[in-house]
């Protein structure tokens, strides 16, 4: 599987250590540099940006060990922006050190000129004592779409064979992407109005934490309104020819022209809410999730739902595959 790949390259130097949960002093020296190799992100994701527009950032965090004792070298006050010519910079400089362990953890925290700033879109924090960040509580709708993109690498600087070569980050979604299709196959000889599409029995209000230590995810569900009761409705009608599709959410609200709607992660418990519905004419039509070939929706996969409409019954297929990106080159 193909991921986004970002180099950070970075030099050698010496700082001294504080056992305090604070950035470190550095003596002057060699800083990171970062350089890009234009690749667009098309095709094959919700949108067609390319990572490297200018005003786009990437929020890097440095979790730096030695003698038992950690520290912040890199945080959120250093971010990393991009000029739109492929170069990311950022002040002030950071520099290597020859002992210990770098636990770097990235996210892409502005997109597009979209950024996590906690309107419509998540804040992220970072908590000491957890050694984490923290991914606020973000309802997803239409409306709040944002490919959260994050990594996590860690070199120890006394056992692997060049220290000192560039940093290798791989993206990934915290996200997960659904589509659905409502594909005619009820009368030959005309067209069927769908209308009202309704998805329902969401956990679609949801916050996460992302470790420092080892770059792990957990999700969890709000307590007042993580209850399985969150719902996206598609407002108005469509006329769909036999044995065409419509692609419900397709270029509605933030969702891109391929349809993908951005959701959090469902596991197979949350997943048994969860239901379609739609008008068909007069007629009203109801379906679990349920009733397809998979009970969960996971980060980093792709969801494809196809609603076969007939004469008295819906036929329901999903094709499950990886939210694969094109590799993309930070040096």
């Amino acid at each position: 599987m193909k991921k986004i790949v970002i180099y950070i390259s970075l030099w050698a130097g010496i700082f001294a250590v504080s056992c305090k949960k604070s950035t470190p002093e550095a003596p002057e020296g060699i800083p990171m540099s970062f350089g890009t190799a234009a690749v667009s992100r098309v095709g094959n994701l919700v949108d067609s940006e390319n990572i490297n527009l200018a005003g786009n950032k990437l929020t890097v965090y440095d979790l730096y060990t030695t003698s038992g004792q950690s520290v912040l070298y890199m945080d959120a006050t250093t971010p990393v922006t991009c000029d739109g010519s492929g170069n990311w910079t950022y002040s002030p400089l950071k520099y290597w050190t020859e002992t210990g362990t770098h636990a770097f953890t990235a996210y892409l925290s502005k997109q597009n000129g979209v950024t996590l700033d906690g309107t419509n879109y998540p804040t992220v924090t970072y908590y000491e004592t957890m050694d984490a960040l923290g991914i606020s509580q973000w309802e997803i709708t239409p409306t709040s779409q944002f490919d959260f993109l994050y990594a996590w690498h860690s070199r120890n600087m006394e056992t692997v064979a060049n220290p000192h070569a560039p940093v290798e980050f791989s993206l990934n979604h915290l996200l997960c992407a659904v589509q659905f299709n409502v594909v005619n196959l009820f009368d030959v000889n005309g067209t069927i109005t769908v209308s009202d599409f309704k998805l329902s029995g969401l956990f679609n209000t949801q916050q996460a934490t992302l470790s420092l230590s080892d770059g792990s995810v957990s999700y969890q569900l709000d307590a007042t309104t993580g209850t399985g009761e969150g719902e996206i409705a598609r407002t108005g009608s469509a006329s769909v020819s036999y044995n065409e599709a419509y692609n419900v959410f397709a270029g509605y609200g933030e969702v891109g022209s391929e349809g993908y709607l951005l959701m959090w992660p469902h596991d197979e418990t949350a997943f048994k809410s969860l239901q379609v519905s739609f008008s068909q004419g007069n007629m009203s039509r109801t379906l679990s999730l349920s009733a397809a070939e998979t009970n969960h929706w996971r980060a980093g996969q792709k969801y494809t739902y196809n609603l076969y409409v007939k004469d008295d019954r819906i036929n329901i297929q999903v094709e499950v595959r990886p939210w694969i990106i094109h590799d993309i080159d930070l040096e």
